[in-house]
């Protein structure tokens, strides 16, 4: 499936253990192929073999589902400390459509988003999600701010399977996300994706964690501007993973 990419590049030993499984062998393989051509570093390669030496063994045997993929994420990352969270899920999401062996995917993920290939550098300031969650009520928001917001609740009132209790919770976790947002530089272009990977660890339920998750990809559009915000929240009915 990955033939195109499959020039050999060496796994370590310390993935080479994990790679029973024909599948994670040559999603591996096709993933470090295709870092290795555009240029990553030791240090960059030995994140991931760190990460996909845990991970990979969870997946093998499971089926090639956003569910067995999202419980295998959640088993990898349940001891892990939260300043990590957001280099590992950079990780978990370019790996994914490799694993699926979703060819077409890989392509797009790779000219939409891309592959980092540096440290993240900034990251929002550490909070007490305790604290900050009953203020997000009554938080005053700037007039940008509120164009975002608003566009996103109106969206998610039109939608018929939309419940009043989901909808509050939803416009508390992009209010959320705002927030966290008003310190990231402007130089940052991956801002909103590094805010929601370090948000995510706040919550510890699950359910709330992949709630979380489906709320801010459906607010991205807004808060980006996007000029058929409310029509891509419906393209992304039902939720998928990472």
């Amino acid at each position: 499936m990955f033939q195109c990419m499959m020039i050999q590049v060496h796994i370590p030993i310390s993935v080479q253990p994990a790679m029973n499984s024909t599948r994670e062998a040559n999603a591996i393989q096709a993933y470090y192929n295709l870092l290795h051509g555009k240029g990553a570093d030791a240090s960059i390669m030995a994140q991931r073999d760190a990460l996909l030496a845990e991970l990979t063994p969870m997946l093998q045997n499971q089926p090639s589902t956003s569910a067995a993929y999202r419980q295998a994420v959640d088993d990898c990352l349940a001891d892990k400390p939260a300043q990590r969270w957001p280099e590992l899920l950079t990780i978990i999401r370019e790996f994914y459509p490799f694993w699926r062996g979703d060819v077409k995917a890989v392509m797009q993920y790779a000219e939409t988003v891309g592959f980092e290939l540096h440290p993240i550098g900034w990251q929002p300031a550490v909070i007490d999600l305790q604290s900050v969650w009953p203020a997000l009520q009554s938080e005053k928001f700037e007039t940008s701010e509120l164009w975002a917001l608003n566009g996103y609740v109106k969206a998610l009132k039109s939608m018929e399977n939309k419940q009043e209790m989901d909808i509050e919770l939803r416009t508390r976790m992009a209010k959320l996300m705002l927030l966290r947002l008003r310190e990231a530089p402007l130089s940052e272009k991956n801002a909103f994706r590094i805010t929601a990977d370090a948000t995510l660890p706040l919550f510890n339920l699950k359910n709330t964690r992949h709630l979380f998750l489906n709320a801010v990809r459906e607010f991205y559009y807004f808060w980006a501007a996007h000029p058929d915000a409310a029509e891509m929240l419906k393209q992304l009915q039902p939720p998928e993973i990472i």
